[in-house]
């Protein structure tokens, strides 16, 4: 799933990257140009020598990214023109990836499959992209939180304004733990943020919700209707959704694989069963070339129609963008301009599957790529971009900042936070770390934190291109003419705005950073005077007393934390382990000694308690432990409010 994705979360989604890591050693040059991993050697159309650059682009991303096993597919013209497996399926490095029948988990790009059984059922009719998605929902509704319905069109381009979430339950490895599509739907309804169609906020959830709308209008189960309505015309018959595999397909199934401590160790087969619709394909480069080549051909694929001429037209056309000078959403696909080419497709990651398909109508080009590996995120979109840059190259136009950008820039400047975030339970707290934060440089661009930073330069109102790239973001305006959203053109459903003073550094970094520094201030000044606490006063004694405590379930608090994500990692997003939920009491019982705690900093000032130097320590002790029980409640600590 995208996810996780995509670009930033907080602590835990830095936990959640570690999910990304992958198996085996990569194969060796040498071994990956066996005969045995080649499915397809058509000549490449128009794209001499592909093989050959291919290998080279895979090889050195297996070598210098520790990527050990990738699957490729490209078509053109109609026609597979190239398909191969790099690296082994099986931990014992016993079996070598081949494109034909080693099957990788696609993550995201589920959808597009996903999406093509909505468009199926529009064009017949049963289904009605600007209904009230509630229409179509049998056993619960939607909130109507806002006057304007969510419809299908507002998840096609995820504009539903749905939070996010997944923590506990998006990705399981216990099979016995998934329910049912229905019944997740109705369990997991998030709360809805925005009105529909004013910011792109990317939904697992909202895609999960359309193929359960598939489910009830077509009276099918959602993993037969694909099957049956574009597995089976495709002739992909080494593509399923259901988890865990059928019996026929485990056999050639890669195994995850995650480095731990040098070695790789194999990983459980990922379960998304309850979101299927959302990720759970898993699908060989050639079953999937067969899908491109289908959306490429007008819906056809040899005898085989998935689609309407008119409605894989329709499908591929923009349907929405917050900038129209930057990318938009199609009808489930998102654009990417490359060398200035219009390319729709779509990405995907698991816990340790990264995957990429993109379709070029113009040249009639489809590319389907899958790695396992921590940066395999990275590989995904770095060989689309090699590809063009070898076949279809374009000189970058230098470009310097405007007169008198020094001046504007300062508008710019902030931090700003992704709508894809939560708000109602603890998953709000991978916010923490703040958002994206945009700095005016003194020479007149803008500095922005991705890939260890990225200059840009002003090209037009609130627009901006990369100094040393094709990249282009763009900025919006309040109704005051304020800026207050980021739009970024390389990803298209990842809408940002201002964040809230409440979730800056301020309050997320350095207060917090202060308080602890304070609470261990208290114990190590504790462990030098313990010896002046039997002169104290009753008074004095207990506010010594609920210092340490405050202190004490504080700290622990801290400690228990990093323990849990060091330990469970990215587990955390299958299961709530019975630690975690423990390490919860803490936060409750931490504020309510923080709250005792301030009311004997009063008291410690009106009955003079210590000498004033002492007492300034107290207070602020005290100001830390009433801060961090706001903090607590606002990044939602409080109870057990995980699901």
């Amino acid at each position: 799933m995208k996810l996780r994705n995509l670009l930033s979360k907080g602590a835990l989604v830095t936990a959640a990257a570690l999910y990304l890591a992958a198996p085996m050693q990569f194969a060796s040059a040498q071994e990956a140009e066996t005969p045995a991993a080649t499915a397809s050697e058509m000549p490449a159309m128009g794209l001499p020598e592909l093989d050959t650059f291919i290998n080279a682009v895979i090889e050195n991303q297996m070598g210098s990214m520790d990527i050990p096993a990738a699957t490729v597919s490209i078509v053109k013209d109609g026609k597979v023109v190239f398909a191969k497996g790099y690296g082994y399926a099986d931990a014992a490095r016993t079996i070598r990836v081949t494109a034909d029948k080693t099957l990788f988990r696609p993550g995201s790009t589920s959808k597009l499959f996903t999406w093509t059984a909505v468009m199926q059922l529009v064009e017949q009719g049963k289904l009605d992209l600007n209904a009230d998605v509630n229409t179509y929902l049998k056993s619960f509704q939607i909130p109507d939180t806002f006057d304007e319905p969510i419809t299908l069109t507002h998840i096609l381009t995820h504009t539903a304004g749905f939070e996010d979430g997944g923590l506990g339950y998006l990705i399981i490895a216990d099979p016995a733990k998934s329910i049912p599509l229905r019944e997740a739907m109705e369990k997991y309804v998030p709360r809805r943020l925005n009105k529909p169609g004013v910011y792109s906020s990317y939904s697992n959830y909202a895609t999960a919700l359309a193929g359960l709308i598939v489910e009830n209008v077509s009276g099918t189960p959602f993993n037969d209707y694909i099957k049956e309505n574009i597995f089976d015309p495709l002739g992909m018959e080494s593509s399923s959704f259901y988890e865990p595999l059928p019996e026929n397909l485990i056999a050639n199934m890669a195994e995850a694989q995650s480095r731990e401590a040098g070695l790789y160790t194999g990983k459980p087969f990922e379960i998304i069963s309850s979101f299927a619709p959302a990720g759970a394909l898993s699908s060989t480069a050639t079953d999937m070339a067969n899908f491109m080549l289908a959306h490429l051909n007008s819906g056809k694929f040899g005898s085989g129609q998935i689609l309407k001429p008119e409605t894989t037209a329709l499908m591929h056309t923009r349907l929405f963008s917050q900038d129209q000078r930057l990318s938009g959403m199609a009808h489930g696909f998102y654009e990417q301009f490359v060398n200035g080419h219009r390319l729709v497709g779509h990405g995907g990651d698991t816990m340790f599957f990264h995957s990429n398909l993109m379709l070029d109508e113009a040249e009639n080009i489809g590319i389907f790529v899958s790695y396992m590996g921590a940066q395999g995120g990275k590989a995904r979109s770095e060989i689309i971009q090699e590809f063009y840059n070898k076949y279809y190259p374009v000189p970058l136009e230098a470009i310097t900042p405007p007169e008198g950008s020094k001046e504007r820039m300062a508008k710019y400047a902030g931090s700003y936070s992704f709508w894809r975030h939560n708000e109602s339970t603890l998953e709000k707290a991978l916010g923490i770390a703040g958002g994206i934060n945009v700095v005016a440089t003194a020479d007149g661009t803008l500095l922005l934190p991705f890939g260890g930073g990225r200059q840009f330069v002003e090209i037009g109102k609130n627009l901006f291109r990369q100094v040393d790239g094709t990249a282009r973001i763009a900025f919006g305006e309040d109704k005051d003419g304020n800026i207050q959203d980021l739009f970024l053109d390389m990803a298209p459903f990842m809408a940002a705005s201002r964040t809230p003073a409440t979730a800056a550094p301020l309050f997320g970094l350095l207060l917090p950073g202060f308080s602890f520094f304070m609470f261990l201030t208290v114990w190590i000044g504790w462990l030098y005077r313990r010896k002046e606490f039997k002169t104290m006063t009753g008074g004095e004694r207990m506010a010594i007393r609920l210092s340490l405590g405050t202190s004490g379930l504080n700290l622990f608090f801290l400690v228990m934390m990093g323990m849990i994500l060091a330990t469970f990692q990215t587990e955390l997003f299958s299961d709530i382990p019975f630690v975690f939920k423990a390490a919860l009491l803490l936060p409750n019982l931490a504020a309510i000694a923080g709250l005792a705690t301030a009311w004997f900093a009063v008291k410690a000032w009106r009955e003079g308690y210590w000498r004033r130097g002492r007492r300034i320590h107290f207070t602020l002790v005290a100001f830390a432990s009433v801060f961090m029980a706001w903090f607590y409640f606002y990044w939602n600590f409080f109870g057990f409010n995980y699901l």
